[in-house]
């Protein structure tokens, strides 16, 4: 048998993985944004891709 032992603290750092819906909500809100935006760690997927492609269409400057 495996003995688990508690610890009193845990010092770690978690990274999520990016969200679908949150990296299309921040792209349109960074087109509505006066300014330049930075995006970091959006979540490459077909569908953020079609969202970036339509603000494109609309005349938004995006760099990947």
């Amino acid at each position: 048998m495996i003995e688990i032992q508690t610890i009193d603290k845990v010092h770690a750092t978690v990274e999520v993985p990016g969200s679908k819906s949150i990296t299309q909500r921040a792209l349109i809100a960074a087109a509505l944004a006066d300014g330049e935006s930075v995006l970091v760690g959006p979540l490459a997927s077909e569908d953020t891709s079609y969202t970036a492609g339509a603000l494109r269409q609309m005349g938004i400057a995006i760099e990947e």
